[in-house]
């Protein structure tokens, strides 16, 4: 009996033991019916996991709707690389998959694997990974770009949208990175919940759909204010614009049974969609004195005495003060001045109160200020106060409006008469901050500028005001001074309605309802604005030409993306043709190429440098400023026009420079030619001649170099492309 209570005691322990150690392993073999082994298996026997990744670990992982194993293979030898998993508990599918590798060689700047033929490769993979869910996986369309760059390497990203009852499932489905290189699959992710999907019985039609979106006002005309990146002076540069935008708390989503916009409540959301001016040490002061006095610039000159006119931090400071009470139990510990971002010639004194640590725990600990150092106007206050019995917030909505209407009347009644309350918004915020059984603490206003009747969101003022002490805790304004276009000959709303969702139209989706508060998520069905796959994403509509425009309101190019040429079937550089194609590249002429047109000197010097620098970084460059950056990196010797026509021997000097091999073409002597006219090239072409004929780049025309061939585009993407793979 003793030794049998012995035996019972030591498994007891060691089982406790194991499940401190091992708490998922515990808890999947209660719950799961696949076994880490059996998960193991499934994801060998599917992927090959590296042989030197033999440091093996897992974990298993519980969510409100899943169960999974984590499985996770390393190098030992530090070297880099992981090759990870997840299985899926129940089911036994791979839900996801990560390999990486560090690069150890160069790879190929050549995509060996097209488009179609790594959709093609990952519709298969995924019908053994995912067998009882493929049928309900459409492929999404997709026009990206590879990258013939020799920097990183170039991948597809494939995606595939779930859909049930014919409607797709807004942020679920499967996607998939395969390398454009040699077809690996690289990264893998499935994206499925198992929410109860609602019927679709009852929606209300697309058509209807659209009345509800138009009558709603969900589209805006609005003054914009594009934010480009760059220094300050361009950004100062840049004056709003009239456009319609997608302006709603909704953000254009729509209930598909009522038609209503649909605006989550309270905390649930749907898926998818130190100064410079202070003086100077007597000891700098007596080094400045030794040395002779430097001659200032014009612009130097210029921010004295712009700065010389500013106010001083005491009277910044006091304008804070004449605003807001500030505790005794602060003090002032910093004060900076600063330009705007938003416009460089305004300056703002930024002004920071604190109480010390040990101050009562009772009062305020922190004052922030903000004032227009040129005008002295009050731009911006935060004040920290002590927490109160949420029983004592008791100043309704209305009082607290009432409150932040005179404040900002006192501050500027000029510009008070611009600022009108975006009720919508200021409700959707105060009504996020309301739980159950706890008493809001303040009330949130979002004052919106409008100019000429027309709302200008980027402008307009917030303010706080705290319930229990009635106070405004904070204010901020935005305001800039610039010209604004005059709405005379826009498009009417109407019409700007017709183009945004002829882009964008209204599409019946499923669209996942999260609660933040821990419930349970849901499952809903809307009408949302989705731009139609395949075309450049674009934010908003031009008021006066309705063109599509980006976030920076700059036109939406229609030659962006790839490009599938329908006029190169059968010529003899029909590949590398394609291949430009596909990384977007001489799309002058849509979806035709012309490849027997002779191709311009700018024409072929952009490509060059889109296909060497990422056309994400050059296709905003001017005409002029792509001859500037061809002559910069010595591809071009002399002034040459952009528009004249390029011969072959032009051709074989920009190739062999582009590879940084000048300096082997400038050793004619080492060179032989195999071509009949090689006597007739001098020695300033003959070694540019004879190393794009070495590197089986340009033939001539087989027999003779004829240094001065016209090139035609065809010739030239295909020496283009052989290029790249010498750059290799």
């Amino acid at each position: 009996m003793h030794s049998w209570r012995r035996k019972y005691l030591s498994w007891f322990l060691v089982s406790v033991m194991l499940t401190a150690l091992l708490p998922g392993a515990s808890l999947a073999s209660d719950q799961s019916s696949i076994s880490m082994d059996q998960a193991i298996q499934t994801v060998k026997q599917t992927f090959t996991v590296p042989p030197a990744y033999t440091s093996f670990s897992s974990g298993y992982n519980k969510e409100q709707n899943s169960q999974s194993w984590s499985l996770n293979w390393n190098d030992p030898a530090g070297n880099g690389g992981n090759f990870s998993a997840q299985v899926d508990a129940v089911s036994g599918e791979i839900i996801s998959m990560n390999c990486w590798r560090p690069e150890t060689q160069p790879h190929s700047r050549i995509p060996s694997i097209s488009l179609s033929d790594a959709q093609k490769m990952g519709s298969e993979l995924l019908q053994r990974l995912i067998p009882s869910r493929f049928s309900s996986l459409m492929l999404i369309p997709d026009n990206q770009l590879v990258s013939l760059t020799s920097f990183g390497s170039s991948n597809y990203s494939i995606r595939w949208q779930r859909m049930y009852n014919n409607i797709p499932v807004i942020g679920e489905g499967a996607n998939m990175e395969i390398s454009a290189n040699d077809g690996q699959v690289l990264n893998y992710n499935l994206n499925w919940t198992n929410l109860d999907m609602p019927s679709p019985t009852g929606v209300i039609s697309p058509a209807v759909a659209r009345q509800s979106f138009i009558s709603e006002g969900i589209i805006q005309l609005e003054y914009v204010l594009p934010y480009r990146s760059g220094p300050l002076v361009v950004q100062a540069q840049q004056t709003p614009m009239l456009a319609y935008r997608l302006d709603h708390p909704s953000q254009g989503i729509l209930d598909a049974f009522s038609g209503k916009p649909f605006v989550p409540a309270n905390d649930h959301w749907l898926g998818g969609g130190g100064g410079g001016f202070e003086a100077m040490s007597m000891t700098s002061k007596n080094m400045a004195m030794d040395q002779a006095a430097q001659p200032l610039t014009p612009q130097e000159q210029a921010e004295i005495e712009q700065t010389s006119n500013l106010l001083s931090q005491e009277e910044a400071a006091s304008i804070i003060a004449k605003w807001i009470d500030i505790p005794n139990n602060l003090s002032l510990r910093s004060a900076n001045l600063e330009q705007d971002w938003r416009d460089p010639q305004l300056r703002i004194w930024n002004l920071n109160w604190s109480s010390s640590r040990s101050s009562n725990s009772k009062q305020s600990s922190h004052l922030y200020g903000r004032v227009n150092a040129l005008t002295g106007e009050l731009v911006g206050f935060n004040l920290n106060l002590p927490s109160s019995d949420s029983k004592s917030a008791t100043m309704t909505q209305e009082a607290a409006q009432t409150l932040a209407d005179s404040f900002l009347k006192k501050l500027s009644e000029q510009r008070f008469s611009q600022l009108k309350l975006d009720q919508a918004r200021s409700d959707q915020y105060n009504q996020r901050y309301i739980s159950s059984g706890v008493n809001q603490s303040s009330w949130h206003f979002n004052y919106l500028r409008t100019v000429n009747g027309i709302s200008f969101p980027a402008n307009g003022a917030n303010i706080i005001v705290d319930r229990a002490s009635q106070k405004i805790t904070s204010y901020n304004l935005n305001w800039i001074d610039k010209e604004f276009p005059s709405a005379q000959g826009v498009l009417g709303i109407d019409r700007a309605n017709d183009l945004y969702l002829q882009a964008a139209p209204l599409t019946l989706s499923y669209s996942i309802l999260y609660n933040g508060g821990g419930g349970l998520s849901e499952m809903h069905l809307i009408y949302q604005p989705q731009n139609q796959s395949g075309q450049a994403y674009f934010s908003m509509i031009d008021a006066h030409s309705g063109e599509k425009l980006d976030e920076q309101g700059k036109p939406v190019s229609q030659n962006e993306g790839v490009h599938v040429f329908n006029d190169i079937a059968g010529n003899f550089a029909e590949k590398e043709i394609s291949i430009l194609g596909q990384a977007g590249l001489m799309g002058e002429y849509g979806d035709s190429f012309h490849p027997d047109e002779n191709i311009s000197l700018l024409v072929l010097l952009r490509t060059m440098l889109n296909s060497a620098s990422g056309i994400d970084n050059t296709r905003d460059l001017s005409d002029s400023e792509v001859m500037k950056r061809a002559f910069e990196l010595g591809w071009i010797k002399e002034n040459l026009a952009p528009e004249s026509e390029v011969n072959r021997a032009l051709l074989s000097q920009l190739i062999v420079r582009s590879l940084d091999l000048e300096y082997l073409a400038r050793r004619p002597e080492i060179y032989q030619l195999p071509y009949q006219d090689a006597y007739l090239l001098g020695d300033d072409l003959k070694g540019y001649a004879a190393l794009s004929f070495g590197l089986d780049i340009i033939k001539g025309d087989g027999i003779n170099f004829d240094a001065g061939h016209l090139v035609s585009r065809a010739e030239a993407a295909f020496a283009l492309v052989r290029s790249l793979g010498a750059k290799t």
